[in-house]
């Protein structure tokens, strides 16, 4: 936490300095305290930090890629093949290992992929119910969220890659 304390002064220090808010002054400072972080990083440490900032450009990275895929996804679904042939189908989901904040954004992140939705947070048997609107394969879908949206909210909030 005192990493992004840092590197929020560093920000705010370069836009005080330059005499201008701007999201140009605002990028061009954050890149300079993560080059000043990285220097200091052998003598003052840091390494979790900067593995969840890896962690929360490879969410942003996965989420925005499977929600284009998913995008394209739907539309080939419904011109493709038309509504009557479609396999809607509610699963559930295992989500125990995982915080309430963890659960709580992986369940967001599913629900905002066109094509699946969280239906029901069950904490206490550590699972979401799940509807998907095509899922001929339930084990396929729960894979594919494995691989992609659990490992990016992981990556995101433990600094796992």
């Amino acid at each position: 936490m005192k990493f992004a304390i840092i590197h929020f002064v560093v920000v705010v220090i370069w836009v005080l300095l330059r005499g201008e808010f701007s999201a140009l002054s605002l990028g061009v400072g954050w890149l300079l305290g993560l080059v000043l972080l990285l220097l200091m990083r052998p003598i003052v440490g840091g390494g979790a930090y900067f593995g969840r900032l890896v962690g929360a450009a490879r969410f942003a990275a996965v989420f925005s890629g499977a929600f284009l895929a998913s995008c394209g996804q739907i539309v080939r679904l419904c011109l493709g093949r038309g509504p009557r042939r479609l396999n809607p189908r509610m699963m559930t989901y295992d989500v125990r290992g995982l915080g309430r904040i963890e659960v709580l954004l992986l369940a967001h992140c599913i629900s905002l992929t066109p094509g699946t939705t969280t239906v029901d947070v069950d904490l206490a048997g550590g699972r979401l119910l799940l509807h998907a609107l095509d899922a001929p394969d339930p084990e396929a879908v729960r894979q594919e969220i494995d691989r992609s949206l659990r490992r990016a909210v992981l990556g995101l909030t433990r600094g796992l890659r």
